[in-house]
């Protein structure tokens, strides 16, 4: 599923509304200039304490 924020109505959505649709559907809506693809932020990674602190 892919986040799209909408910048006009979409199926009585108003503009302004994140939508959770799949990706296919979500590409035709960025390319009709209908929404746009909100990119998933992803969390920091974590490392294996090998630094000054690693006990």
């Amino acid at each position: 599923m892919t986040k799209v924020l909408l910048h006009r109505s979409y199926k009585a959505r108003k503009p302004g509304v994140i939508l959770d649709i799949p990706q296919g559907e979500a590409e035709g809506l960025a390319t009709l200039g209908i929404g746009e693809i909100l990119k998933e932020e992803q969390a920091p990674l974590k490392r294996a304490g090998k630094g000054s602190d690693a006990e």
